[in-house]
């Protein structure tokens, strides 16, 4: 299914960061749904957004930037779905094996059976990026509890995607990017399209965040009406025509 073939919702409510935290919390603790469960609903909704970005992925050449955390497994886990759909995937990962968040790890050691090249972890000696006939490029450095200017390594590897020519799926929302304001600091990725998960954050839907977040595309994974509830959100018809959908604002 391409991004035109997406249905289309407007209207659509979103959270702050502050909120989002707290749904997260009631999922996990509250409802009992598990990290591990989430991540692999996100990791799977985010492969369907990159194969609707580019068409048949069979053959071409897709790039994970991964972060510490759990936007990096969200990533690391899109690109195993990916290679199950005849990709050919390399997860490069700014960070150092033992920094990496514990769900993370374990996404990245699944990605790891198809081969020890397929991961690469943060090596200050040596240059690293998206080669430049990548066909695609999965932004999941950061998440939307990061605050402040991405550092190196994570700036070296912003800079570099967004010198490619190659498109870039945002997770969630793009590195750099501030998830309340839609502000970008002087390092935030501008993505093709961002597939934001859950809801919206607030700030994707700026008018000076266009630029940065390119087409809106929302995704269910999995997170119950309750949790939302629980900030005063209704999401109970969010998904009644798909669970991928496009925003129009």
């Amino acid at each position: 299914m391409s991004l035109d073939e997406l249905p289309t919702v407007r209207g659509v409510p979103s959270v702050t960061a502050k909120q989002m935290a707290e749904v997260d919390r009631v999922t996990i603790e509250e409802i009992a749904i598990s990290v591990d469960a989430l991540m692999e609903n996100a990791a799977h909704q985010i492969a369907r957004a990159a194969r609707a970005l580019v068409g048949r992925v069979d053959g071409k050449r897709i790039v994970g930037l991964v972060g510490r955390g759990n936007n990096g497994g969200d990533a690391a886990g899109a690109l195993r779905h990916l290679a199950g759909w005849g990709a050919e995937v390399r997860a490069e990962v700014a960070a150092f094996p033992d920094d990496v968040r514990e769900t993370t790890a374990r996404q990245l050691i699944s990605l790891l059976q198809i081969g020890p090249s397929v991961v690469r972890y943060a090596n200050p000696e040596a240059p690293r990026g998206p080669s430049p006939n990548a066909d695609l490029v999965i932004d999941g450095l950061l998440g939307y509890s990061a605050r402040g200017a991405p550092r190196d390594p994570i700036a070296d590897l912003i800079r570099a995607a967004n010198s490619s020519a190659t498109p870039i799926l945002a997770v969630d929302i793009p590195s750099g990017l501030d998830p309340d304001t839609g502000t970008g600091t002087d390092v935030a990725i501008h993505a093709k399209a961002t597939v934001t998960l859950a809801l919206p954050k607030t700030g994707l839907l700026a008018t000076g965040a266009r630029g940065a977040v390119g087409e809106l595309l929302l995704a269910d994974i999995g997170i119950p009406h309750l949790a939302f509830a629980r900030v005063g959100i209704d999401t109970r018809r969010l998904f009644v025509d798909g669970d991928l959908v496009r925003i129009r604002h």
